[in-house]
């Protein structure tokens, strides 16, 4: 997961005031209790010295409605300066949280969008389709365009001699001419918003059609899903329990090419490094191309960071040796993130054991490791 979003705060020197809400209000109460656990949180932060601002500039946004319906989070960092991030979520955040400090607390907000996938959806048929840009876990409205090919013989009839052979070509060149089209624009859009997949359904000779039109750029994302299409009576259900699993085959593909390249490279003792000492020593040199970490939102630890966001250390002796004086005991995922993002680098969530005695995915010494962008 890329972190790029997230360098302007990451750069910014603080203090930053961070919380995380839930932002339902599908409940009968839910906006009074939306008023109730801001003035909570604002009165804590106050406690701990948040900058009065900050916490003005929260004011404006904390209470207001997001304009969307069923359970949803909200994740916000402000400092003296105004609103940094204001993060409606696709659920609430696993516990609230309001915190301020020298670094922005960045790491729930990075859990909740981990498994995001774009993707484009092509919903097929023989006259055209319906492309749909999305992401998976985000409250971003999909974008849909639709796509006519034009030419309107689209049904072979049963039959023999020269007419019917003659309409029967008339037909597939109909197809054929159709397929382009979507083909065509399909192209443009994966160009354009460059998702991680391509999933294809509906009529099978369409998608024929159009497998053998498409670009090289979309065939080497595309995945067939069964069961939608654009004509009426589509189980709707069955067929979004099917995109959910072609997208969590996306994302276990994701995991699992960064965790053998760790593994391999891990072996041969130069690109990869793991424990907090090896890794927070790499951040610093900025040499971190994507960090692996053992998701645990419970987990807790700190690490000694300076002012600057590549200023982190798991001792402050470390710190004092590069010339850095003010050095603050932070939580040790917000430090990560903000050196991550800070230096341009990956983060990738790696699951914890579902139940005891299940094989985990990678073993790494501190529950972390990093990929490193060169060896030193």
């Amino acid at each position: 997961m890329k972190l790029d979003w997230l360098k302007d705060v990451a750069l910014d020197p603080g203090p930053h005031v961070s919380v995380y809400v839930d932002a339902t209000r599908d409940r009968e109460t839910g906006a009074h209790d939306i008023d109730l656990r801001w003035r909570d949180a604002r009165a804590a932060l106050a406690g701990q010295g948040a900058p009065e601002p900050a916490l003005a500039a929260l004011d404006s946004v904390a209470t207001e409605p997001t304009g969307l319906g069923g359970p949803l989070g909200r994740a916000m960092v402000a400092t003296a300066s105004g609103l940094e991030l204001d993060v409606v979520l696709p659920a609430p955040p696993v516990r609230e949280e309001a915190t301020t400090g020298p670094v922005a607390h960045l790491m729930p907000l990075v859990r909740s969008t981990a498994d995001d996938v774009r993707y484009v959806l092509v919903e097929l048929d023989r006259a055209g389709a319906d492309i749909t840009v999305a992401r998976s876990d985000t409250v971003e409205a999909p974008r849909k365009q639709t796509v006519e090919g034009g030419h309107d013989l689209l049904h072979k009839v049963p039959g023999g001699g020269w007419a019917a052979l003659r309409y029967q070509h008339a037909v597939q060149d109909s197809w054929d001419h159709n397929a382009a089209a979507v083909a065509d624009e399909l192209a443009a859009v994966v160009r354009a918003e460059r998702p991680e997949v391509v999933l294809l359904t509906g009529d099978t000779k369409a998608a024929a059609a159009l497998k053998d039109k498409a670009a090289p750029v979309v065939l080497d994302l595309l995945v067939e899903v069964q069961g939608g299409g654009r004509a009426a009576g589509t189980r709707e259900r069955a067929f979004a329990a099917n995109v959910a699993h072609a997208l969590d085959e996306v994302r276990a593909r994701r995991r699992q090419a960064v965790v053998d390249r760790f593994t391999q490279e891990r072996g041969r003792q130069g690109l990869a490094v793991e424990g907090m000492g090896p890794v927070v020593a790499a951040l610093r040199a900025g040499q971190v191309a994507t960090l692996l970490l053992l998701d645990d939102p419970r987990a807790g630890g700190h690490l000694w960071a300076g002012p600057g966001p590549l200023e982190v250390a798991t001792t402050t002796s470390d710190l004092h040796a590069l010339g850095v004086q003010d050095v603050e005991e932070v939580r040790a995922d917000a430090a990560l993130v903000r050196a991550l993002a800070a230096s341009d680098a990956e983060i990738e969530l790696v699951p914890r054991p579902e139940e005891d005695g299940e094989e985990p995915l990678l073993t790494m010494t501190d529950g972390i490791g990093a990929l490193l962008r060169y060896a030193t």
